[in-house]
């Protein structure tokens, strides 16, 4: 059986893209920071079996590496994003204490 592959990975990555919950990673690299980021990285979601019914096993290794790879990518992308938005957060807390501590021993 010739299995067009690019059509294969084309099928994985919409469904990856539609699967994959983009607002909780968001909030995970947005609550957990750099832990955030790394689970993002480290877990990878399989695809419901329901997806491989009647086709081969050539078919069900490659959707599957291509799906696991779209869905870590998107993973990462948006826990990237809270996690730099938490980075941000820090940086302006930072810069308003040491204005605020700079006033402060301005007035004595």
């Amino acid at each position: 059986m010739n299995l067009n592959h690019q059509q294969i990975q084309i099928t994985a990555e919409q469904d990856a893209e539609s699967d994959t919950n983009k607002l909780i990673w968001f909030v995970v690299g947005l609550a957990l920071s750099i832990i955030g980021l790394l689970a993002a990285y480290i877990y990878q979601q399989d695809p419901p079996a329901s997806r491989f019914f009647e086709k081969s096993e050539e078919y069900s290794a490659f959707y599957t590496d291509a799906y696991k790879a779209k869905s870590r990518s998107l993973q990462v992308k948006y826990a990237l994003v809270g996690f730099l938005i938490t980075v941000a957060l820090f940086l302006i807390y930072i810069i308003f204490m040491l204005t605020l501590y700079s006033r402060i021993f301005r007035l004595m």
